[in-house]
């Protein structure tokens, strides 16, 4: 009789605990969001010697935070370029120009000159509620190869001026998802589909994801990019 008794309460334990996530789950909240997100490609010209110019370019990401064109991405994409353009998921390229930067946060914003229509803006999320543990997924371009998606937990998080002297203004936290060179200024979302960091850099031997992902925290970006919150925030765009 005991042996019974343990056997129906083994299985009603194993019924009633909670399922985990659903795989798709993410696969759901990636095809919600993704348009939001943009592909940046800047340019500039460098001196290459007596006479010379060399052309330089930069691949990194971001995301639309507004109707009326903002994109959010990371200064060091950008902060010298003479030319910047966003690609949308449709593949469409729209010219954009530095509004504001701050590379010691490395976040910086750009104004488009147009919205293509039917774009999704991002829904900015509260970076101080997130605990390290918590499932979250990075969408870019990296190596230029466009919306891409990388899943992960937060794995730690980091005060200003405790990891990164170059970045001393930044709050950072620490993900394992895969962040890789041109994933730079993209967003990084909780699963409920909210920006909650901007992807920033990793630190590793081989320069390669395998090492230490790192995002700065949306709040603080957000206030060093934006005196306020961005009109239209969480509703599409049109032309």
């Amino acid at each position: 009789m005991i042996r019974t008794w343990a056997s129906c309460l083994l299985s009603l334990l194993v019924i009633t605990l909670p399922l985990p996530a659903r795989a798709q789950d993410v696969g759901e909240v990636f095809r919600r969001v993704n348009s939001s997100v943009v592909i940046i490609r800047a340019r500039w010209n460098e001196p290459a010697g007596p006479g010379q110019v060399a052309k330089v370019s930069e691949i990194g990401s971001g995301f639309l935070i507004s109707a009326q064109g903002q994109v959010i991405t990371a200064a060091h994409v950008v902060q010298t370029a003479d030319s910047i353009t966003a690609e949308f998921l449709g593949g469409e390229q729209v010219s954009a120009r530095v509004i504001a930067s701050e590379p010691a946060a490395d976040v910086a914003l750009l104004q488009l000159e147009r919205v293509p229509a039917g774009q999704v803006v991002a829904s900015m999320g509260d970076s101080s509620k997130a605990r390290v543990g918590d499932p979250v997924f990075v969408i870019g371009a990296p190596y230029g190869i466009g919306h891409t998606l990388s899943v992960g937990h937060l794995s730690a998080r980091y005060r200003p001026n405790t990891i990164d002297s170059d970045m001393a203004l930044a709050e950072l936290l620490q993900t394992d998802a895969a962040i890789n060179p041109g994933n730079s200024g993209g967003p990084m979302f909780n699963t409920a589909g909210e920006v909650i960091g901007v992807a920033s850099h990793n630190i590793s031997q081989s320069g390669g994801f395998e090492g230490l992902g790192f995002v700065v925290a949306i709040n603080m970006a957000s206030s060093f990019c934006l005196k306020s919150p961005p009109p239209g925030a969480g509703s599409s765009a049109s032309r």
